[in-house]
């Protein structure tokens, strides 16, 4: 089986557990999008950081994830708790940002720095899933959930296509090898054309600061997946783990989804609160 029908069945089966999910309702959904984090800390203490998962450093990570999650989404729920997340999660990108653009050259002293605070992963995790999480508690929050995943997912699955069909200008190869600036323009514009579609049907009518805003999330879509492509660069893995063929681990998938959630989720703050 080629790797593209592999990708592809991989994607519908993510689908129809996603689909699944969202029809059980929102308690289903949170406990979904928690597991989603466990997975996710898993891969980076074990393949990243290369610790054991009895290793004091990795229990600690999972039970601040675990501790924090669950407290803020089924006991203290509150638009101030969230805020302060959100606003968590704006500082976070703002050091992913600076981590990729800026420190250009692999560094030892970095990757023990990383290792000796890995137990900060479940944090690391935490915040961007807490943004997410948000989303489910808003009344018309499948619509809403909905929304993202098409604005974040398009960009991935277009790029991929269309850079395999067009692409002859690599974007950034220290980092990225195989993404291309015409797979980036075809992810981008197609990922904003149907969530204007949909948003327009099924949210409200469409605006030019709404369809900027989208460009914007679909760019910083491709922003999370080229940090998350230099983090694996500077631990020498290829993907975060083999869980899902043709994809990867689960922070290959939900390394971009990571970085837009705190921007999806102060924008609704914003107009839908």
């Amino acid at each position: 089986m080629s790797n593209n029908m592999t990708r592809i069945i991989s994607g519908v089966v993510l689908l129809i557990l996603m689909g699944l999910c969202l029809y059980l309702g929102p308690k289903a959904s949170l406990v979904a999008i928690g597991i989603i984090g466990l997975f996710t800390i898993d891969e980076i203490i074990t393949n990243f950081y290369d610790q054991s998962r009895f290793s004091k450093r990795y229990l600690l990570a999972q039970i601040i994830y675990i501790g924090c999650y669950t407290f803020f989404n089924f006991y203290q729920i509150s638009q101030s708790s969230f805020s302060f997340w959100i606003s968590a999660g704006i500082v976070l990108n703002l050091l992913l940002l600076f981590y990729l653009f800026v420190v250009y050259k692999k560094s030892e002293l970095l990757l023990k720095i990383f290792k000796a605070t890995s137990w900060g992963a479940g944090f690391f995790v935490l915040i961007p899933m807490i943004c997410l999480s948000y989303i489910v508690h808003f009344q018309n929050w499948i619509i809403l959930f909905i929304g993202l995943m098409i604005l974040n997912f398009m960009v991935d699955t277009a790029a991929y296509f269309t850079g395999k069909k067009f692409g002859k200008h690599k974007l950034w190869e220290a980092v990225s090898p195989k993404k291309t600036v015409e797979g980036l323009i075809g992810g981008v514009l197609f990922s904003v054309l149907t969530t204007c579609l949909y948003w327009n049907h099924f949210v409200e009518k469409v605006h030019p600061f709404l369809v900027f805003f989208f460009v914007i999330v679909a760019c910083c879509s491709q922003i999370g997946d080229l940090a998350q492509s230099k983090l694996k660069r500077q631990f020498d893995i290829k993907d975060s783990s083999s869980l899902i063929p043709g994809h990867g681990g689960v922070y290959d998938r939900v390394d971009s989804l990571m970085f837009v959630a705190p921007l999806y989720a102060f924008y609704l703050m914003a107009n839908f609160r």
